[in-house]
């Protein structure tokens, strides 16, 4: 499978927080033959890869999660009530499509609504809330809903996937590449170790739950034995207007890597070799500071006796809506810096 296949697949599929389990079955089918897991009872898998010394020892670590939406209750009008799953921005929803996806795996098709403009031109300005807008799946009860089309309160809904490959510049649009670019880099990583030698030991980790504040790297955290930890992420990308400070996370301009964000700051030492190992290999690097966001590598930092930890990954676009942008560019950058940081890391 090429890396545009791999990201359709993995981007395609439907995974909201909590219901990761199909994200976890891709990658066990990916990287089963090249490496031994082992599976927590949250649904986190990791594949260990045994290079020419048992230490030092290597996490990377991407969550298997996207954002989305659970079924909250269901009106007397058949119209479903919902509560966001992760961070969205409320002004990209109205008339965007969901799926709701039922115990028994049936899939149904529905828009977000609201008050329609007909019915509130006359009305005073006022910002609409998440809380005031509602899905339309057809149902005509609540009753119907619950029994016709078997939804229950809990089920989760996702964007309706849409997938489109620009070739002329090497864009691809499509949902949850926060953080399946993460998941498509450790798969890319993995079939890549099986043929480079390398001085320590892999562990390639998926979490769950991050965009939920991170439940399963924190259990993950304690369990693992890493000397360092390198997250990858779907980072959002800021070179797009209205952004009050200078870009340092641009869609085609290489791999992205964090040196702070709120929740931690980068190991100094993991971000000189990667510097260093740009420079060398040609490897086009967006070194960033971010004033907002977390990642896995709150917790992953903070466990045991510390594991220095980095975050790495790929600009993502309208990151946390239905639709978002990477470059494939930036994504051949970002399997080239960690294949080398894993052929000299020792």
């Amino acid at each position: 499978m090429d890396r545009l296949a791999l990201l359709k697949e993995l981007t395609l599929l439907p995974g909201i927080s909590g219901f990761e389990h199909l994200i976890k079955d891709f990658m066990i089918e990916q990287l089963s033959d090249i490496a031994p897991y082992e599976q927590d009872r949250l649904g986190q898998v990791t594949f260990t890869m045994k290079g020419q010394a048992d230490t030092p020892k290597i996490l990377f670590i991407a969550h298997q999660d996207e954002i989305g939406f659970m079924v909250a209750d269901v009106m007397d009008s058949g119209l479903i009530q919902f509560h966001p799953i992760g961070g969205w921005n409320k002004y990209t929803l109205l008339s965007s499509p969901v799926e709701i996806i039922t115990q028994s795996g049936e899939k149904h098709a529905g828009v977000f609504g609201s008050v329609p403009v007909h019915f509130t031109r006359n009305s005073k300005e006022r910002n609409l809330e998440i809380s005031e807008m509602f899905i339309d799946i057809g149902a005509k009860s609540r009753e119907d809903a619950f029994e016709n089309f078997g939804i229950n309160i809990g089920d989760p809904i996702i964007p309706i996937p849409y997938f489109h490959y620009e070739k002329r510049n090497r864009r691809i649009i499509s949902k949850a590449f926060d953080d399946r670019a993460g998941i498509a880099a450790l798969i890319e990583l993995g079939k890549a170790l099986k043929d480079i030698p390398h001085p320590n030991t892999v562990y390639l980790s998926g979490s769950v739950q991050e965009e939920v504040g991170g439940p399963g790297s924190r259990t993950l955290a304690r369990t693992m034995d890493a000397d360092i930890c390198v997250v990858l992420e779907g980072a959002p990308a800021d070179d797009i207007p209205g952004i009050p400070f200078r870009a340092q996370t641009c869609v085609g301009k290489g791999a992205h890597m964090r040196v702070y964000d709120p929740s931690m700051i980068g190991d100094p030492k993991l971000r000189n070799i990667f510097i260093k190992l740009a420079k060398k290999h040609d490897i086009p690097l967006q070194v960033t500071l971010r004033r907002g966001g977390g990642t896995d590598g709150r917790h992953i930092q903070t466990s045991a006796h510390g594991i220095p930890s980095i975050v790495c990954g790929v600009p993502v676009r309208y990151a946390h809506t239905h639709n978002s942008m990477i470059s494939l560019d930036d994504f051949d950058a970002l399997i080239k810096l960690l294949d080398e940081f894993v052929k000299v890391y020792k």
